[in-house]
């Protein structure tokens, strides 16, 4: 009896040890670095998190277009397993726009996308790779930045380059801000929050996270 025990209790180890869902969560926030196109640029990032033990994301995707201003793609839905792969299937889908930076997204249109999927793999250097950008103008791109993160927290991307603006923060919850400032910076080569002490000025993007004390 003894004997039959531990052998199951080894086969569900070696399940957990293999099995590339368990271990390393896949919550977390991901984003590509700046991708040019044809008229500008475009930035993706993805949240993903879980809830009642499903997988959830939200994606957002900035486009920079030199003869219309900034456009702002955002994605919901779901998360399935496909082997070692993930599925992203959207279930609500926006666009917002707007010309100058400092002003608000307008909404442009709501869209049908649930007959989209989306494809995460990891390539040969671990990375997370996604087989398009939301509106289909790169092909698999990677998520070259993947950082440490609680779902709903306010995180920012600093965009260098932006006319007429300083600073250029975008990202995930920032409604409601009030100008305050943020309390950790990403240190990408340590992969830790750490705390904040002024904005940095780099070719390369800069994350921020600031603490949740307003609403949505």
């Amino acid at each position: 009896m003894h004997h039959k025990l531990a052998v199951l209790f080894l086969f569900s180890l070696s399940f957990i040890w293999t099995n590339p869902f368990y271990g390393k969560s896949i919550e977390g926030l991901y984003f590509s670095d700046r991708q040019t196109t044809e008229n500008g640029y475009l930035i993706l990032g993805i949240e993903i998190f879980s809830e009642k033990g499903k997988s959830f994301y939200n994606a957002q995707e900035l486009r920079y277009k030199k003869t219309f201003g900034w456009e702002e793609i955002l994605f919901v839905g779901k998360i399935t397993h496909d082997g070692a792969d993930l599925l992203l299937t959207p279930e609500a889908c926006q666009i917002r726009a707007k010309e100058v930076w400092d002003t608000k997204f307008a909404l442009l249109r709501r869209f049908d996308c649930d007959h989209l999927i989306f494809r995460l793999s990891k390539n040969e250097n671990q990375q997370w790779v996604i087989s398009e950008s939301l509106l289909g103008t790169r092909k698999n791109l990677i998520f070259l930045y993947e950082i440490d993160h609680s779902a709903g927290s306010p995180v920012a991307v600093q965009i260098s380059g932006i006319p007429g603006n300083e600073r250029g923060i975008w990202g995930f919850h920032l409604n409601g801000l009030g100008g305050k400032g943020p309390e950790k910076i990403w240190n990408a080569s340590k992969r830790i929050w750490e705390p904040f002490f002024g904005y940095k000025t780099s070719e390369e993007l800069q994350f921020y996270r600031w603490k949740r004390s307003f609403s949505n």
